[in-house]
């Protein structure tokens, strides 16, 4: 086995052990039967509705363009990246709505599953998946914008032939930031961009703009980036990026992944801070 497939092969075993221990013991038949009937593998639709009022998320509008899927975990994980997606559209007069209920996009089946199950757990996403997308087309959404990096994969995996019809959050915020002049204060950053290996092993043939999101940073006056390696891994593990930053004398790291901005910012020491991507963009247009 090549030393790539071997990292690979590791790096799939982490995240099916992670998955099982979202899946709080329960059987995949019992998770697939959660989703079917509350729309989450993992988590409470109650207390996903809590957790959203409380970090004062607005109850979404019966129609709109664009349909915000926030996934299983972000609003758990990452409240707080969530509230500044939402802020961020509402700056750039996005026409957005959210959803009560959502679908499992299937992402934890399929890192659980090998062999035969492996082909049942694709099967069981695509199913899912169109649930959500029948969520968006009773509201007259017609883009579809994730805000997991994982969802995002599974969705456009799911449907490939409207694969740009079904985009990472990222993308959708880019779309109407383009042509904004964009500066800070003298800066200079880390952009981890991550390795990508979970999500080109689990969904071959299917990408996200990863140039695009390096080049917005070139736009902003005032930035200097200085890009860390691809090869190193978030989770794989995640203190040898703080060290290649520490070792720049970086004291700030962006990350477009929100996988990855979450396991660099569990392992956040002393002076280094971590930050999304969509946050930057947010002090840039909320500072001028």
């Amino acid at each position: 086995m090549s030393k790539s497939g071997k990292f690979a092969g590791e790096r799939v075993a982490m995240d099916r052990e992670r998955a099982k221990v979202l899946s709080c013991g329960r059987t995949i038949s019992e998770e697939i039967e959660s989703i079917r009937k509350y729309g989450n593998h993992g988590m409470s639709p109650v207390l996903r509705a809590a957790v959203l009022s409380a970090h004062g998320f607005p109850k979404p509008k019966a129609k709109a363009e664009n349909g915000i899927f926030f996934g299983c975990y972000r609003p758990f994980t990452n409240p707080f990246l969530l509230r500044d997606y939402i802020t961020l559209l509402d700056l750039l007069s996005v026409d957005h709505t959210h959803f009560d209920r959502e679908y499992c996009c299937g992402w934890p089946l399929i890192v659980e599953s090998t062999g035969e199950e492996l082909d049942r757990a694709r099967t069981l996403s695509l199913e899912f998946n169109q649930l959500n997308l029948d969520l968006a087309r009773q509201k007259g959404a017609t883009t579809l914008a994730y805000c997991c990096v994982g969802c995002a994969h599974a969705a456009k995996h799911a449907f490939k032939d409207t694969a740009d019809t079904h985009v990472y959050i990222v993308d959708l915020i880019l779309d109407k930031i383009d042509n904004r002049r964009l500066k800070m204060k003298p800066a200079v950053i880390g952009y981890f961009e991550g390795c990508h290996t979970i999500h080109r092993e689990l969904y071959p043939g299917t990408f996200l703009n990863w140039n695009r999101y390096r080049r917005q940073l070139d736009g902003i006056e005032g930035l200097k980036v200085v890009d860390l390696p691809k090869n190193l891994c978030c989770k794989n593990p995640a203190a040898d990026v703080m060290e290649k930053a520490a070792d720049l004398n970086l004291d700030k790291i962006v990350c477009t992944c929100n996988w990855c901005y979450n396991s660099l910012k569990e392992k956040t020491s002393g002076g280094l801070h971590v930050m999304s991507l969509p946050q930057l963009l947010l002090q840039c247009l909320e500072n001028h």
